[in-house]
């Protein structure tokens, strides 16, 4: 956790990129294994969340995401450490691979990505400065301009006086997850 969080840029956005295209895989696996039909639902919480966003991106058979405590934006201006509101993170820089992927991934700098308009719920912490609810908002406000039916699937939830780890832990954020993922 040290090596990553020292090193955020570096060490994240590879964890980021790479756990999207394993995803992808998995995806891929899960249906020709299971005989399943190919309308796909993916959820996560915090680095989770950011995945599955990430994921819906990539495959157009993905229909619903539910993040919670997450964000389209990898760069997440503002963030803190968590538990440390004051205590602004040094992100530092990317490696070569991290920002192949950062380019390629990242949902908030490749709008066009979300053409298919996946339904995306965003349950986020009103106090969270660890990932920043802005992220959430300013990624719809870009589809909103690029792709006004992306903009208008995203439902942004944020829950008052909760921050990053209360957020995440807090039954309500995860059952209205749950529940949307479920349709």
């Amino acid at each position: 956790m040290a090596r990553v969080f020292g090193g955020f840029r570096r060490h994240m956005w590879p964890i980021l990129g790479q756990t999207t295209l394993d995803a992808l895989r998995i995806v891929d696996w899960v249906i020709e294994t299971h005989d399943l039909s190919s309308d796909v639902v993916a959820g996560g919480v915090s680095r989770g969340g950011d995945i599955a966003v990430a994921l819906a991106g990539v495959d157009p058979r993905v229909k619903r995401v539910a993040a919670i405590v997450a964000t389209p934006d990898w760069i997440r201006p503002g963030m803190t450490q968590v538990g440390r509101p004051e205590e602004l993170f040094g992100q530092g820089s990317p490696s070569p691979y991290g920002d192949w992927l950062y380019t390629r991934l990242n949902p908030l700098t490749n709008p066009i990505s979300y053409r298919p308009a996946p339904a995306a719920s965003c349950e986020l912490g009103g106090h969270d400065t660890h990932v920043p609810p802005t992220g959430a908002a300013r990624f719809k406000e870009i589809l909103a301009t690029e792709n006004p039916a992306a903009a208008e699937n995203i439902t942004i939830t944020v829950h008052e006086g909760l921050d990053h780890l209360s957020a995440a832990r807090n039954p309500k954020p995860e059952d209205r997850a749950f529940a949307w993922l479920m349709g």
